[in-house]
């Protein structure tokens, strides 16, 4: 059992990374955005650490057609040639810079990329008294800047890569011919001719894959992120309802966040984002409540609510270190049967609500508290069973790759006691039990397991390699604000990585 509404503010921590958008323009983007989305310069400069790798993998991955070349020399003949096998023997690169910009979007500057391409050239010679023909080994070495601006645009639904600019500036491009110490003047000819054919097709070829390469990067997050924020048959739609914002202290993104469970949508009604916002971390998001009120009740439908204690989890709910010798609240209301024989299972009668106000997270439900009775030699049947409404306000937090909630304010009514004819209980005695063990924290201790449960799933979905620190979740009138610097998760890069190798060698 996990309360989806609970896990939700930190399921969305991956969120802004997949960036679906609308391809129509929407008739109101304040009222229909459910989630909004901030990466900071500070956050871009985290994903600047891995750019050498995409960049070598980007080097090493792309195909070079053959160079097909010509020239005629008055009176010396006329020759021509063809580069055939292009490839990337070695490669590094020293260092990269990004930085943001309104006016030309996400710019990446990588310097000094080395890089020596090898292959085969063939060339012909021709006059009018001899013709020849030679096939040898070349290497090219290189040594290049690397210029890009990076755009945002929507693309059937969703978000298209495009790069406004790709300069690459070659401060060395040198043409070495095996067997230097036989280079005739018509070898070396080519070496001097070839030079600016050979600058234009590496800038044309290395861009384009560029290019490939950061739509697929925009793809795999996409899809990441997706699968991070899908648990079984419940999804949230991250379509945009604008376009991203870029400025020259972070790149926003605002997602419809609607709700689907089973392939249908959740109604939800209009949310309070405010307008103007300020991040406080490298990543920042911004949930509504009507987002999270529509994961609940889908939750609800798929009875994720249910909590089940039986054994030692029952009897850590139950124990009351205060008064060690007396017997804890349920062996006083059944003091005929074993603790080890019963089971306590609780399960909202209806869907719950949160509402989001600065004191903290509200909480509001109807549930029932089932007490069952598993003997091993006979039928199992039910000793108790009540209903009742509770309130309770929750501050949430996240820190040591837990998840945190600790309940501040705590309403409860009971509404309907029952019980097994065969038990004698006095119905008013319960009431007093059950007020007595809520009183004395109760409440934390189921909450705990709700933790348990959210901190396990969380771990499943590949959180922790985020090493996510400084976090802040933190409600307020109808959202709350879901905080965090965080670290590259590099066991994500080489599984792009990897899944790249493996589709071209496909």
């Amino acid at each position: 059992m996990f309360p989806l509404g609970q896990l939700s503010p930190v399921l969305f921590l991956l969120a802004g990374a997949s960036l679906s958008c609308d391809p129509g323009p929407p008739a109101s983007p304040v009222n229909t955005t459910g989630i909004v989305c901030r990466f900071t310069k500070e956050a871009a400069l985290v994903f600047n650490q891995e750019t050498s790798d995409v960049i070598q993998a980007t080097f090493r991955h792309a195909s070079f057609p053959n160079i097909v070349g010509g020239k005629s020399i008055l009176i010396l003949g006329s020759v021509s040639y063809i580069f055939k096998n292009l490839q990337i023997n070695n490669m590094s690169v020293e260092s990269s810079d990004v930085d943001l910009s309104k006016e030309k979007g996400i710019l990446i500057s990588i310097q000094n990329v080395a890089a020596s391409f090898k292959g085969t050239m063939n060339y012909a010679y021709s006059n009018w008294l001899l013709k020849l023909n030679h096939s040898l080994d070349f290497e090219i070495e290189s040594q290049t800047d690397v210029d890009l601006a990076l755009t945002l645009a929507c693309d059937n639904g969703r978000i298209a890569v495009t790069i406004s600019d790709c300069l690459l500036n070659f401060d060395k491009l040198t043409l070495q011919l095996q067997k230097q110490s036989e280079v005739t003047w018509i070898k070396q000819l080519l070496t001097d001719f070839v030079s600016f054919t050979l600058r234009h097709v590496l800038k044309g070829q290395i861009c384009a894959e560029i290019h490939k390469m950061s739509n697929l990067l925009a793809d795999f997050t996409l899809d990441q992120a997706g699968a991070f924020i899908q648990d079984g048959k419940i999804a949230t739609s991250t379509e945009l309802t604008s376009d991203p914002v870029i400025t020259s202290r972070y790149v926003e993104s605002r997602h419809k966040g609607n709700v689907f469970y089973k392939n249908f949508s959740v109604p939800q009604t209009p949310s309070a984002i405010p307008v103007e916002r300020v991040e406080t971390r490298m990543f920042n998001l911004w949930v509504s409540e009507p987002v999270i009120n529509s994961l609940l009740f889908a939750a609800y439908h798929e009875d994720r609510l249910t909590l089940k204690l039986v054994d030692n989890d029952l009897l850590k709910v139950f124990e009351d270190g205060e008064f060690e010798n007396e017997p804890n609240v349920l062996q006083q209301m059944l003091p005929a049967v074993p603790m080890n024989d019963l089971m306590l299972k609780l399960t909202p009668l209806k869907p719950p609500s949160i509402l989001f106000k600065r004191i903290g997270t509200i909480l509001e439900g109807s549930l029932s508290v089932e007490v069952d009775v598993l003997p091993d030699s006979k039928e199992s049947y039910t000793a108790l069973y009540l209903e009742m409404d509770i309130e309770t306000t929750v501050q949430s937090s996240y820190a040591n790759r837990k998840i945190h909630l600790q309940p501040s304010s705590n309403r409860w009514s009971i509404k309907v006691i029952k019980n097994n004819p065969a038990i004698t209980l006095d119905e008013s005695k319960a009431k007093r039990y059950l007020e007595k063990f809520f009183s004395r924290g109760g409440l934390q201790k189921i909450i705990s397991y709700v933790e348990f449960y959210i901190t396990a799933l969380l771990d499943k979905k590949g959180l922790h390699y985020f090493n996510v620190t400084n976090t802040v979740l933190k409600p307020d009138k109808g959202y709350v604000i879901v905080a965090t610097d965080f670290r590259f998760p590099r066991q994500l890069l080489e599984n792009f990585l990897r899944n790249v190798t493996s589709t071209r060698r496909s």
